[in-house]
């Protein structure tokens, strides 16, 4: 196998040498890493993310048509359509901040929620996870519950081309991992 030799080494976690905090507020908490890897070299500062795990949400309506919201999203500077999601609260579950955060960007509730597991979020240098969810079934239950600095709009679109237009990465796996589980249990 190429690149292999008697003497390469295997990748081993880093070990961590100190920690700083930079700073955490209600919006970022990040610290700095001194670490030293498994050839012995030292990689200082390794800037660090804390955040909390997310969940995307994948809702279908009772027609089958996906409900996607549209808001500002500073980062990029844009305002973009997407699928549901947050973080999800400490002590919560994921399932839990699925159910919460479709009711409260939507007011929707879902029929039936599929766990469609979860990957790392950024696993370079953010620690946390992202819980992708399928909704289906889904029906106006209320009104938005929207957090200070949301503004969000609600639009159902066609399932097959909501691919084409998700922007953000793991709402298009959310889309990818449910398309997946809809086409593996068609028959129910």
């Amino acid at each position: 196998m190429s690149g292999d030799s008697p003497e390469a080494v295997v990748p081993a976690p880093w070990q961590v040498v100190s920690s700083e905090k930079i700073i955490a507020d209600r919006w970022i908490d990040l610290r700095a890493d001194a670490c030293v890897d498994a050839h012995g070299r030292t990689i200082a500062p390794y800037y660090v993310l804390n955040q909390a795990d997310w969940v995307t949400v994948l809702a279908l309506d009772e027609a089958g048509d996906a409900i996607v919201v549209e808001e500002y999203h500073h980062g990029a500077g844009i305002v973009a359509r997407g699928l549901v999601g947050g973080g999800i609260d400490p002590g919560e579950e994921p399932s839990h901040a699925a159910v919460r955060e479709l009711r409260e960007e939507t007011g929707y509730e879902a029929a039936e929620l599929i766990d469609l597991g979860s990957t790392w979020a950024n696993w370079g240098n953010q620690n946390n996870r992202s819980h992708h969810f399928l909704a289906l079934g889904c029906v106006r239950a209320g009104v938005q519950s929207l957090d200070d600095g949301e503004i969000i709009t609600v639009r159902t679109e066609p399932l097959d081309e909501l691919g084409t237009l998700l922007d953000q990465s793991y709402h298009l796996l959310t889309w990818l991992k449910a398309m997946h589980w809809l086409s593996a249990h068609r028959d129910r």
